[in-house]
């Protein structure tokens, strides 16, 4: 067996490495701060009364099951138009029907079904409604 001696030599790819340099953030040092009293009576009255209202809107809603009937055939007429169609389960005292609710009368409903047939349903009848999903 040969033993070859180790000879130092330049590797033949010498990558350079950046040293780490500590980066340093310019932080904010000054701070200034004026207050707002120039607001009048009148105008901080007028927000604490929007807040109100917005809270009491934002109390206001409830969960679909939890409304009365006459709420939920509302809130099924007036969905908004970025909305699909809303298909629900509406059961009256003698059949149910599937479908999406088109108008709603004080007297009756007119109710879309997969094939576009409309059915009328008394209100009188009509005992819950149960939303199913919303139709592609």
């Amino acid at each position: 067996m040969r033993k070859h001696k180790a000879m130092e030599t330049e590797p033949l790819l010498y990558i350079v490495q950046p040293k780490p340099v500590r980066v340093t953030a310019h932080m904010q040092e000054t701070f200034t701060w004026t207050s707002r009293t120039e607001k009048t009576a009148i105008g901080a009255i007028d927000e604490q009364d929007e807040t109100r209202e917005e809270t009491k809107a934002f109390l206001s809603k409830k969960e679909f099951q939890a409304m009365p009937l006459d709420e939920q055939l509302v809130f099924l007429t007036k969905l908004p138009a970025h909305l699909p169609p809303l298909k629900c389960q509406f059961v009256t005292q003698e059949q149910s029907y599937e479908g999406v609710l088109k108008r709603c009368t004080a007297d009756e409903l007119v109710i879309a079904d997969e094939r576009g047939n409309e059915t009328v349903i008394g209100c009188a009848g009509l005992v819950s409604v149960t939303m199913i999903g919303f139709v592609p």
